[in-house]
């Protein structure tokens, strides 16, 4: 089987639900030129007249899974306070700036890359291109900007733990990953980010922004001949000047659990919150397209066997799903019920009962067609606009499978077959990870 990857980022794409006709209709990348710069920063430029929006993707290969032991955190608030001011422009004006130009500008990042995303109109392109690589050439990050921006994200932080449901997913990835980088969320950890400095995010913006490191597509309304040159110009007097300090956090070797584990939390709620999880392959792996598909059937939607049996049935849950987790690393695929504390036991043993389903009766073929008619329907649907176009290109350029690839992701989901489904299923639903936080 080919290999395949869920093409989303967490920030931005997310897959709906819809059935469309073969994927020989649709071609995102017939014209799109790619351009290397001398020096590493790679370009994909695509004319899409259709929208008098031009879009931009800058995407780099650096993200929370980076961090320097004990600054866990660190990429969240260096990519924070990308606003906070250059040494040209403060806060205030870089706001002031794109906002009267109409321009949308916001800098994020996820376990596995660090983005920032423009549009603007063709008019206002080159001016606002020009505020972003000030802010990429020139950041200051001011003292008093990244201490509200710390206070801000240590907040955000500890609110997450504040709903059951956050604090019993950030459990099971603690019990699930253990010592791995992804134990923690892209926020990383209250103790590295009262640890991080303002010379910390200075030094690893220039990590973050190597140019070797970055892909940057562009798609909308423009004449390539015209604003090639541009690009060039700015993006090519870029330079790697990471001074190599703090160092990020060497790539962990993960071994998945060998056995069943549970960790119980109690809380004073009303209702009882679980999460049950398994090992799963990388987002890249080549075990993906089959393990996407049991996902769509075990727990996406209204139609899913979760939701079917242990909701609608049996009135066992008042909510519950299942999630593939985007990895470029170790992943899982993880159930999350909210239910009467009366019935987790009750509600755990379906749970259980249908995830090994996989196991011993693996999927027909009409099944996993209809899925694929499904996941075909939402790619090219939630892939019209200029933004989402670009953010896929640089996606599957950046991680290597070329910008190409992204014509060849409405096949793969064709691609899989019963066996694959249960070669799948047996390989990976061995030991699960269950957290429950309950009364």
């Amino acid at each position: 089987m080919k290999r395949s990857v869920c093409l989303t980022l967490a920030i931005l794409l997310t897959l709906a639900t819809s059935a469309i006709g073969s994927a020989a209709e649709l071609s995102i990348t017939a014209t799109v030129e790619k351009v290397v710069l001398d020096n590493g920063v790679t370009l994909l430029l695509k004319e899409n007249p259709a929208f008098d929006i031009i879009a931009l993707s800058l995407l780099t290969g650096a993200g929370s899974v980076h961090d320097p032991e004990g600054l866990e955190g660190l990429t969240y608030l260096t990519q924070r306070n990308l606003l906070s001011g250059t040494h040209t422009r403060s806060g205030q004006d870089l706001v002031v700036a794109l906002e009267s130009l109409g321009i949308q500008l916001q800098a994020t990042a996820s376990y596995d890359y660090s983005a920032v995303l423009m549009q603007a109109t063709p008019s206002a392109f080159r001016p606002g291109l020009d505020i972003l690589m000030d802010m990429l050439e020139n950041p200051a990050f001011p003292e008093a900007e990244f201490e509200r921006e710390r206070h801000t994200g240590l907040a955000e932080y500890e609110s997450l733990y504040d709903e059951p449901i956050n604090a019993v997913l950030f459990g099971f990835l603690e019990v699930f990953y253990g010592d791995h980088p992804y134990r923690y969320s892209p926020y990383g950890s209250g103790e590295g980010l009262l640890a991080a400095t303002r010379e910390d995010a200075a030094n690893w913006h220039r990590y973050i922004y190597q140019p070797e490191k970055m892909v940057v597509a562009v798609v909308g309304n423009f004449a390539t001949a015209e604003i090639l040159p541009v690009l060039e110009d700015r993006f090519g007097r870029l330079k790697d000047s990471f001074p190599g300090t703090p160092v990020p956090r060497a790539d962990q070797k993960f071994i998945y659990p060998d056995e069943d584990r549970q960790l119980v939390i109690n809380l004073p709620t009303q209702a009882a919150f679980m999460v049950i999880g398994y090992p799963a392959p990388e987002t890249f792996g080549e075990d993906a397209p089959a393990m996407a598909v049991i996902n769509s059937v075990l727990g996406e939607g209204m139609s899913s066997r979760l939701f079917t049996e242990i909701r609608d049935k049996r009135g066992l849950a008042y909510t519950v799903l299942s999630q593939y987790s985007d990895r470029l690393g170790p992943s899982s695929l993880f159930t999350f019920l909210a239910t009467h504390p009366d019935n987790v036991d009750e509600a755990r043993e379906h749970v259980l009962l249908e995830i090994q389903r996989f196991a011993e009766e693996g999927l027909s073929p009409e099944k996993i067609a209809w899925v694929a008619g499904q996941k075909r329907g939402a790619f090219i649907r939630q892939n019209e606009t200029n933004l989402s176009q670009s953010a896929l290109l640089a996606v599957a350029e950046l991680v290597g499978f070329g910008y190409q690839w992204v014509d060849e992701y409405l096949r793969f989901y064709e691609e899989v077959t019963p066996e694959d489904i249960t070669a799948a299923a047996q390989k990976y639903f061995q030991n699960y990870t269950e957290v429950l936080i309950t009364p």
